[in-house]
This record gives structure tokens, sequence and C-alpha cells, in this order.
């Protein structure tokens, strides 16, 4: 598929994925609470003119009033608690995107080349037992660890460079098994290749056919990866900025939720939020997926 072609596919289906979630953000979900007897009766009325009428609300609010609405903390608007949180998000999703790829290969090389010795044990046994854990459970004993056992750590920093580090490798670490597993199995299937061949036939050695020759053919498949890995990052960040109190993207997406189990969404529930953090996120995955065809184009112009 042409270049242009996968781009504006890509741009397409982002854009139609996030008109969907707005959709689903400004439904209306008022719910009116009334007692009756010794009894609270929830009530729904959910009516297409009300969910209209809150499309064209919020549209008057960013194009007319330049705001995106309601942010429940004083001293704020919205926009700036959108940005503020992508801010301090974005740091970590940079960090462990660099410490995921990078290691993460590395990590694939170790693999490969301990499946040819009695270490097999060190490299893709330890990568598979850290994939078959839910990431969930790795993350939440991992961070039980460090506050219980590693007291010199700050782990809940507010500020520092502790504050975005430790968040960024606990991230990172399911990225990393995961090119690392195929990292390894893209260079065990160039075993036997001819231009291998060809390369020990002139003298090469084994480091230089492996960085050159296997490495960069398995570029092309390993960028293609990138997107996959920003899902894995974001999909942890929610819980490691929960559990630490770190007032990026995630934790602030879930905070304008307001969702609580008596009646759904609560009074605090801000929808601009929700769209501009939602908007914000769409672009870094839209503009990971462009470097991911241009970075496989380049290494597979084929």
């Amino acid at each position: 598929m042409h270049l242009r072609t996968q781009m504006l596919r890509t741009l397409g289906i982002s854009l139609l994925a996030f008109v969907v979630v707005m959709l689903i953000v400004l439904f209306p979900r008022k719910i009116d609470l009334t007692l009756e007897g010794n009894l609270i009766v929830a009530t729904y009325d959910a009516s297409m003119e009300q969910f209209v009428a809150n499309i064209k609300q919020f549209f008057v609010d960013v194009f007319q009033n330049q705001s995106l609405g309601y942010s429940r903390f004083s001293g704020e608007s919205a926009g700036e608690a959108v940005i503020r949180a992508m801010g301090k998000s974005l740091a970590v999703i940079g960090a462990a995107l660099v410490i995921g790829f990078v290691f993460g290969i590395l990590k694939g090389i170790a693999d490969y080349k301990l499946s040819k010795t009695r270490f097999n044990i060190l490299g893709h046994w330890t990568t598979w037992i850290f994939q078959s854990m839910p990431d969930f459970f790795v993350l939440l004993i991992l961070q039980w660890f460090i506050i219980d056992h590693l007291p010199f750590i700050r782990f809940f920093a507010p500020d520092g460079w502790q504050s975005f580090a430790l968040l960024s490798v606990l991230v990172s670490l399911y990225p990393i098994v995961y090119i690392a597993s195929l990292t390894s199995a893209s260079l065990a299937a160039q075993e036997g290749k001819l231009y291998l061949l060809f390369a020990k036939a002139k003298g090469l050695s084994n480091r230089i056919i492996l960085f050159k020759h296997m490495l960069r053919n398995s570029m092309g498949t390993l960028l293609t990866q990138l997107p996959t890995l920003l899902v894995y990052i974001l999909s942890n960040l929610l819980m490691v900025e929960i559990f630490r109190n770190y007032p990026g993207a995630a934790w602030r997406l879930y905070t304008a939720m307001d969702y609580n189990t008596y009646q759904g969404t609560g009074q605090d529930f801000e929808a601009g939020i929700i769209i501009g953090i939602t908007f914000c996120i769409m672009l870094l995955i839209l503009l990971v997926q462009w470097i991911s065809h241009v970075a496989k184009k380049y290494f597979d112009p084929i």
C-alpha cells in the first residue's frame, strides 16, 4: 500500500474513533434521584433533543468561548487541566517508548544468543515467564516491593526525576519483553539465509553480521510495533498513575469520569476534559503510527 494512502487511512480511522468517543461522552447521562417512602428511586431520561443540545453547547464552548467547559478544581480551566496533565504524562510516555524499544531489542539479542547455549533459561525462559503473567499483576507486585523493601526510593515523590523516571521504567517493562520476543524470533528466522552465508564467506565477524545485516533486516518489522508499544504503555499508565497519585493524563481522565457504583456518573463529570485528553491521545497515537509507516518504508521499501 502506498505510504500516503496508509497515512490517510490511519487518519480517517483515528478521526472516526474520536468522533465515536466524543458522541459517547456527550450523550445525556443525568440521573434523577427521588425518595419514595424509604426507598431511593433513580430515574433516567435520555432524549435526542438533549443529546443534540449537548453537542451544540460543546462546539459553542470550543469555537466561540474558546473553552472546554467545566473543571472541578478551582483556579484552572478545563483546557489548562488538559495541558498540565498531558505535559506530565508525555515525559513518562516518551521515556517509556525509548526504554521499551531500545532495551527490548537488546534483550531480544541476548535471548537469541543465549538460545544457542546452556544458559537459555536466562534468555527465552525469562521473557516467556514475564509475558505469561498479567501486566497489572506484575506492576502491583513491583510497586509493593519497591515501597516495602527499597525505602531509599521516593516512590511517591511529587517532583524531581523520581516523579516520572520510576513511572517510565514501570510502564516500559511489558513493552521490553514484547519487543524482545519479536526481536529474537526475527533473528532466528533469518538463520541459513543466503545473504548471511555470503557475509560469512566474505570473512565478516558474527557481531557485524548480527548488527549490520540481521538486526537491520528486522527493524522494519520491529518499527511497525511502535503503536502496539504505545497501547501497552497507555494501558499500564492508568494503574501506575492512580496508585502513585501522579496527576498525569490517565489519572485526570479517570477523575473526570467521576464514576461511582451507586449512581454511575456523578455530578463532577467533566466532558470537556475527557474529550480534550482523548483528542491529545489520539494525536499521539496517530503520530506514532505515521512514524511507524515512514520508518517501515525506509527499512523495507518493497
